[in-house]
């Protein structure tokens, strides 16, 4: 193996509390029901459209407020002190680990590209990442392979050397979809059966556990 590409929310960064938190507070703004925290856990994953859809209730998913909230949100996720988000527990040693290696390292986020960009540079400062990628406009979100392409591609990998790591069964379909080996973690936003369900060829319960596997 000579890449391990990472999703972002669930995998390395504990996001979930600012996510549910934003959201809520943009569907307050607009006068919708909110949510508890634990609901976000599936409305994440699939990019911040599906959030917003997901978190709306069924009769204002319009064109005409879609747009609206979508953008409301933006605007408060990008501003809000991020207060809640962190790295889980054993990631950092994890990345360390592996550029001392040798290993390339990379993200594939379905998060917007321009709101990965921030949170890397605030958490991840320190490690030196080959590649990073976020939703872009114009580019299908995961679990289209297209990301997991793009990455092998410019970083010069072949599908048989690489990992995908990430939790949720979004992420296990991009890996499969891309021809490349799925690992599925359990500390983020999904649980185990779904990894599972999913085509997960690893699944590991802590950081350090991938160091057994490559």
């Amino acid at each position: 193996m000579k890449l391990i590409i990472f999703d972002l929310d669930g995998t390395l960064l504990d996001t979930l509390q600012d996510l549910g938190d934003s959201c809520n507070a943009v569907l307050q703004q607009y006068g919708y029901p909110t949510h508890p925290l634990v609901a976000y856990k599936k409305f994440v994953g699939n990019g911040v459209e599906k959030l917003i859809e997901r978190a709306l209730p069924e009769e204002a998913r319009t064109p005409q407020t879609m747009p609206l909230v979508l953008a409301a949100f933006k605007s408060y996720y990008e501003q809000k002190p991020i207060t809640h988000t962190k790295p889980y527990t054993g990631i950092i040693p994890l990345l360390q680990e592996l550029k001392s290696l040798g290993y390339l390292i990379s993200v594939a986020s379905n998060k917007y590209h321009e709101a990965v960009l921030p949170l890397m540079q605030q958490y991840f400062s320190d490690l030196q990442f080959d590649l990073i990628l976020g939703h872009r406009a114009g580019h299908p979100a995961k679990p289209d392979p297209a990301i997991v392409l793009d990455s092998l591609q410019t970083l010069g990998v072949g599908k048989h050397e690489c990992f995908y790591v990430g939790d949720s069964s979004v992420d296990m379909d991009t890996a499969n979809n891309a021809g490349v080996t799925a690992i599925g973690v359990t500390w983020g936003f999904r649980d185990e059966d779904e990894l599972k369900e999913h085509g997960a060829q690893y699944i590991i319960h802590s950081p350090e556990e991938l160091l057994g596997i490559i």
